[in-house]
């Protein structure tokens, strides 16, 4: 055989390393050596109770995308576990992944998706990593046989009477039943534009409800008021349908009081005010007046039961602290000078000009300058006393401690 040409030699070698190449990438794309030989790839293993219909040489994805193949299953103790033959320039897979066997189609076709859940998204999934979350489809004979239960468990009798019924309620429907849809679909895209605040919505409803159950009890107390007000309401249903038949009579009267006195009753109201803003300083005290009133009115009847007799009490009360003096000289005066210019006034019978300058002008702090009108505003125990800083002390209460010591002292009576 005679030798080869030097041409014929490089064109064997060009097909033969062209060979070679064509190999190699049709085993890395079609036949996946690489994946045999491990290189490209990392192994993940998933922890599954069940294969769930999974098969080696399966697709894996994330989000859709795949990501890798379905390496060897090794049955385990409590489940299966499954390599996950990832391929290291695919996206990256967030360690908290969950493992899910899914079907693309109704005749199988499983596959691995991996599903994003909450957790650390700056860890992902390497080479020799594990993933414990997982979900399997149920077996399918489980699901036929849950099928034919509860096709059996529906009465077909009642099934014929409901399917009945609907025939006949929705028989010439269409055109609401339009509507319906037409509604439907407004709404579910106005739900889609408004997702967020909806979001929001969800997520705030824990500190609304949380907030209900703490004033669980202020609700009950609130309901059972009502209830209270809607007896009462049930109770005065007679006087309540006479005050509606007659309100309009009414309202008519009032209307034409207030026509008639609306100014009369507005200067009252300014008058009231300007009361209102002298007396204001005296408002404790005054407050109290008006509870001895009410005293006083309810002990009426006591004063005169209708016995034909009157009965009173008598409190015998000394001066303490003695009335005030100094600073009423100014009535004195007037009374001399109305005698010096009629010696026959009387201060019993004859009218005198009034003294509007006279009151208490003792110094604040003086046991007898208690009882002006200027200081009933520190008859409040509110009210700070501007002389010390001493408690203080009711002046119109009887203080027999020092009377009883006297009396002690006649009777010979000594403390024990």
């Amino acid at each position: 055989m005679p030798p080869l040409s030097r041409i014929a030699r490089l064109q064997i070698t060009a097909i033969v390393v062209l060979g070679l190449v064509v190999g190699v990438v049709a085993g890395i794309w079609l036949v996946h050596v690489n994946r045999v030989v491990g290189v490209g790839v990392y192994t993940v293993t998933a922890h599954l109770p069940d294969s769930g219909g999974i098969f080696t040489n399966a697709e894996v994805t994330y989000l859709g995308i795949p990501v890798g193949r379905v390496g060897p299953l090794h049955l385990t103790r409590d489940g299966v576990d499954v390599e996950l033959q990832l391929d290291s320039g695919a996206a990256k897979v967030p360690a908290s992944a969950m493992a899910v066997v899914a079907n693309r189609s109704a005749i199988g076709e499983q596959f691995i998706d991996l599903q994003p859940t909450r957790g650390d998204d700056d860890a992902h999934l390497h080479d020799g990593s594990t993933i414990t979350r997982s979900s399997v489809p149920p077996p399918l004979d489980e699901v036929v046989a849950s099928t034919v239960r509860l096709a059996q468990s529906i009465p077909l009798d009642d099934l014929h009477t409901v399917i009945t019924e609907l025939g006949k309620a929705l028989n010439g429907q269409s055109d609401n039943l339009s509507r319906l849809v037409d509604s439907l679909s407004t709404l579910a895209a106005d739900g889609a534009d408004n997702l967020p605040a909806t979001i929001g919505l969800i997520r705030d409803a824990n500190s609304v409800l949380a907030t209900q159950a703490d004033q669980s009890d202020a609700i009950l107390a609130w309901s059972h008021g009502l209830d209270v007000l809607t007896a009462t309401l049930s109770t005065s249903d007679p006087d309540l349908r006479r005050l509606l038949t007659t309100g309009n009579a009414s309202a008519s009267r009032l209307s034409e009081l207030v026509q008639r006195n609306g100014g009369d009753a507005a200067k009252v109201v300014h008058d009231l005010a300007s009361v209102t803003r002298t007396i204001r300083p005296a408002t404790y005290t005054t407050s109290l007046t008006f509870a001895m009133l009410s005293n006083i009115s309810a002990g009426s009847h006591s004063t005169a039961p209708g016995d034909g007799q009157i009965h009173f009490g008598v409190v015998l009360e000394t001066n303490n602290p003695p009335a005030c003096t100094q600073g009423y000289e100014g009535t004195t005066r007037i009374i001399d000078e109305m005698k010096r210019a009629n010696p026959d006034f009387d201060i019993r019978y004859d009218d005198f000009p009034f003294n509007t300058g006279a009151g208490c002008t003792v110094p604040q702090g003086n046991p007898t300058g208690v009882r002006s009108a200027a200081r009933t505003v520190y008859a409040n125990p509110n009210t700070p006393q501007p002389w010390d800083s001493t408690p203080k002390k009711d002046p119109d209460r009887l203080d027999l401690t020092p009377l009883a010591r006297q009396l002690a002292a006649l009777m010979g009576v000594r403390p024990a």
